[in-house]
């Protein structure tokens, strides 16, 4: 497994769609950063423990850069999904799966290989996400204030983000073992992400009190109710625990299990 990950890796880096994908990442970050800037994001907040506090009209300094970016990591998912479909189509469309299986590789580890080199890349550019947001702010108005808990309250935020995100790479790479289809995929990824709270949002003047508990189990919406720690409380914590870690760990099970039974061609 690790020798499959390796030949990933050498094979992602060589060639172009990292690249480009890093770079529209670092331009739509840059053009958040801009956006906060010229107040166009006005409405965002972020919850401390003294109260709440409006980043979108505060300085911008590291602290504020953080808080702000931890709002829009539920975007950079699409900025991933070229990732995961890079790590996992390429078997696929080169007919290379039958050789590695050959090899005495098991489907269940040539699976996990998957989910694991793409999870790794993920973590990657999560990290250089938030962290180039921080420079930039820091770069502008310096540090920020730290106090109130607000570092651990930022860091408590990251933890869980990066689960919804590690989830969603689950669905990725999910997709691309059931359909072997990058256009289908795509489809169903966006689909996923953004159909179930737009379609609750519509219901929500109907069926309101089964919308209002909805919303704590769909896995686009946990990114927002994360990305304010400081005003959720233990049980919603073990909840948005759970809701990650299922995910994950369901659609990985799924696509590991459907892929033992598919053909391979």
């Amino acid at each position: 497994m690790v020798r499959l990950m390796r030949a990933d890796f050498y094979r992602i880096f060589r060639g172009k769609a990292i690249y480009v994908t890093f770079v529209l990442m670092i331009i739509y970050l840059l053009l958040q950063v801009n956006a906060h800037n010229t107040g166009t994001n006005v409405g965002i907040h972020f919850t401390v423990e003294d109260g709440i506090e409006n980043i979108a009209s505060a300085a911008l300094t590291g602290v504020v850069a953080a808080q702000m970016i931890l709002h829009s990591i539920n975007e950079l998912v699409f900025f991933l999904l070229p990732l995961m479909i890079a790590v996992a189509m390429a078997a696929f469309s080169s007919g290379a799966v039958k050789n590695e299986l050959s090899t005495g590789l098991s489907r269940p580890l040539f699976c996990l290989s998957k989910w694991l080199t793409s999870a790794i890349l993920c973590t990657a550019f999560m990290l250089v996400y938030v962290l180039g947001a921080v420079a930039i702010g820091i770069a502008s108005g310096g540090v920020g204030d730290l106090s109130h808990g607000v570092l651990s309250t930022i860091l408590s935020a990251f933890g869980m983000q990066l689960l919804f995100v590690l989830a969603f790479n689950s669905l990725g790479i999910f997709l691309c073992l059931v359909t072997r289809k990058s256009a289908v995929v795509t489809a169903v990824f966006v689909a996923f992400a953004m159909a179930p709270p737009m379609l609750a949002a519509l219901l929500h003047g109907v069926f309101p009190t089964f919308v209002e508990e909805y919303i704590y189990y769909d896995l686009w919406i946990q990114f927002t109710l994360f990305a304010q720690m400081a005003n959720r409380s233990a049980v919603d914590i073990a909840r948005g625990l759970a809701v990650g870690l299922g995910y994950a760990a369901l659609l990985l099970a799924g696509g590991i299990a459907l892929f033992k039974r598919a053909e391979i061609k």
